[in-house]
């Protein structure tokens, strides 16, 4: 299969990917000069030194969550862009079902009576769960290397694609073993290709709101909390 519109949307959402990891690193950097002042006044209480050390702490504390927070949120975007503007993501499943199957696109419509018929029976669960860890696992091997810090956050964002892909799968699989007690790997393929966009878009927006507010509130917590612990230290 012919991956070349595929590389080039994740090429186009490097941009949007990037521009999503400063403008987060920049609204963290804001929340630890706010963290940072607090935790100073409550510290501090007649001693500047305790103050010093608790607003370096909620610094240190917010800019170790603020960079998680920051590309987590850049690969988030990044994926967003694929399949919600580019809507690539079903070529991608395409790819990996390929290799999961043995077979193409193409030689799939001449091949009905040999390997793709085999295919077509109801695999057991475990089968197909197995399969497709190979096929995820060579997908990724074979991402372009090379090509600096664009290359490596390209590489990223293609492998949590990937991930998110393959929970989606193993979710269907199950489901389909449970109705039918085995998988048709081609009607599994071809429902996921055709909705996979709109179930990856939904899974990365909730995961990233999660994660948003809970980072946020643990580099709070942790930094006010290290601060009323250093408010007891004499100094």
């Amino acid at each position: 299969m012919d991956l070349r519109p595929f590389a080039q949307g994740v090429a186009g959402a490097l941009g949007p990917a990037l521009r999503s990891f400063f403008l987060t690193a920049a609204a963290m950097s804001f929340l630890a000069l706010v963290l940072a002042a607090a935790s100073y006044a409550i510290a501090a209480d007649g001693s500047a030194l305790r103050g010093a050390l608790a607003a370096v702490a909620a610094l240190a504390l917010s800019a170790v969550i603020g960079f998680t927070l920051s590309w987590k949120r850049a690969l988030g975007t990044g994926i967003l862009q694929i399949v919600r503007a580019k809507r690539l993501g079903g070529m991608l499943v395409t790819s990996v079902f390929e290799r999961l199957l043995g077979v193409s696109e193409q030689a799939e419509a001449g091949a009905r009576g040999g390997r793709v018929a085999q295919a077509v029976e109801r695999v057991p669960l475990n089968e197909a769960v197995k399969r497709l860890r190979l096929a995820v696992i060579h997908r990724v091997q074979a991402a372009p290397t090379g090509g600096g810090v664009r290359g490596f956050l390209r590489r990223k964002i293609e492998a949590q694609l990937l991930g998110t892909i393959e929970t989606l799968t193993l979710a269907r699989f199950r489901n389909e073993a449970n109705q039918a007690g085995g998988i048709d790997l081609l009607k599994v393929r071809d429902e996921l290709s055709q909705g996979v966009d709109g179930l990856v878009a939904d899974q990365i927006e909730g995961t990233l709101l999660k994660m948003t507010l809970l980072l946020v509130g643990v580099a709070a917590l942790a930094s006010l909390g290290a601060a009323a612990g250093i408010q007891y230290i004499p100094l």
